[in-house]
């Protein structure tokens, strides 16, 4: 049987680690003692920057690729909702979108991001709207103790569907959507959320979240494109308004 065409890399290696700590750290029985039980908490709003990394912009003698862009950064809103586990525990489930322009090289047979309004000889270039379904876990942290503060880790699983809304420069925009959901769209998270409380009802804080795309393992791309190629950090505000 022949080996399978996964990519060993520090990157995923990391990863496999920090989801291994992670699940011991949130453990029930270490998790302020207490048993899991599912509460409604409050609403989450978030406004922040999200940069993409864009890992093919030279072959691999050097040569720049044509039509693809610099790793860009785009801005993204969202919103949610906190499901308390325990004290300690809770889920974030949580929809965000973006847009961004890809173009389709047709010399490559991969698709990159790209800011040229013309010149579809490259490729078809359609501008996307991008819904991400994120589930992130987190564990609070039981420092700081002041009341006012938490500091919380965590992973999770999003699925970010790149769809595309019109073409450019009349190129088309089928080989855009049929690259991106052909299985590339599932990518492992990890994050940290400082969430301060203002009111009784108000929480004000900042967030940061990685995403790393885990179908680079399996998926084929050019010769050269690293397994981080369209990785994610999404960075910035989130405010939590509590309903009830």
């Amino acid at each position: 049987m022949g080996a399978l065409p996964f990519r060993t890399t520090p990157a995923t290696i990391l990863l496999v680690g920090v989801f291994w700590a992670l699940f011991h750290l949130t453990a029930p029985d270490t998790a302020y003692g207490q048993a899991v039980e599912l509460e409604v908490g409050p609403l989450v709003f978030s406004a922040m920057p999200l940069w993409i990394y864009n890992g093919f912009t030279t072959t691999e003698d050097g040569s720049p690729v044509q039509g693809s862009d610099v790793s860009p950064q785009r801005m993204s809103f969202g919103a949610g909702v906190v499901l308390d586990l325990t004290p300690a525990m809770r889920l974030e489930p949580n929809l965000w979108i973006y847009r961004q322009e890809y173009i389709a090289l047709n010399a490559h047979d991969t698709v990159v991001p790209t800011q040229i309004e013309t010149g579809s000889v490259s490729g078809q270039i359609a501008d996307t709207l991008s819904l991400a379904l994120s589930v992130p876990w987190y564990y609070r942290l039981p420092w700081p103790s002041h009341p006012a503060w938490d500091l919380s880790v965590g992973a999770g699983l999003a699925l970010i569907f790149r769809i595309p809304l019109r073409e450019i420069d009349s190129s088309g925009t089928g080989e855009v959507g049929r690259y991106w959901i052909a299985g590339r769209f599932v990518y492992p998270e990890l994050g940290f959320a400082v969430d301060y409380r203002l009111t009784d009802t108000v929480q004000v804080g900042g967030g940061l979240t990685w995403y790393v795309p885990i179908y680079n393992l399996w998926s084929d791309a050019p010769p050269g494109v690293p397994f981080l190629d369209e990785t994610m950090l999404r960075w910035g505000l989130r405010i939590t308004y509590d309903l009830f």
